[in-house]
């Protein structure tokens, strides 16, 4: 089924709301309780939902019709880690080369390699530029939410590392 074509307005009002939503919620994830690691769950909750609600209105909806997103353009990069996160990436196998690719990224297959355990930021960068351009760069929404709750993320999940280096 074919989603109706909106207007770049619609979609940047509609994941701005999303994002406002994930913040919120965010914001209050000690609502979740006490316990470090249902706190964990429920941020990586918030941005699976996050991420169901947005995909739709990405440009990588589009890239990933039918086996999934071909260029992995936004996997060049050393993804934003959390202490914990990084705690857990540093136990996992990784590829050491000079292809300016996550550690973590399949090169032969073309897709990630820890998707089920990816970090936060992963779980939120989404491009919904009408061009590839954002592939590589994170837009400014996603950027500014990113900021915007660092500081609510380093009390689950500790202190923000930046890149991810082995």
């Amino acid at each position: 089924m074919t989603m109706p074509a909106a207007s770049p307005l619609a979609i940047n009002e509609q994941v701005a709301r999303e994002l406002e939503r994930l913040k919120k919620r965010l914001i209050n994830a000690d609502r979740a309780g006490a316990d470090r690691s249902r706190r964990i769950s429920f941020v990586y909750r918030a941005a699976e939902s996050f991420s169901r609600r947005v995909f739709g209105s990405s440009l990588c909806r589009a890239e990933s019709e039918g086996a999934g997103c071909k260029t992995g353009q936004c996997c060049k990069c050393s993804p934003d880690v959390f202490a914990c996160e990084k705690e857990v990436l540093d136990l996992l196998p990784k590829r050491s080369d000079d292809s300016g690719f996550c550690p973590f990224f399949n090169l032969q297959k073309r897709n990630c390699g820890i998707y089920g355990v990816r970090p936060f930021a992963c779980r939120i960068y989404y491009n919904f530029a009408p061009s590839s351009y954002y592939c590589q760069n994170p837009n400014d929404l996603t950027l500014l939410l990113f900021d915007g709750v660092r500081r609510h993320l380093e009390q689950i999940l500790g202190p923000y590392c930046g890149g991810y280096r082995p």
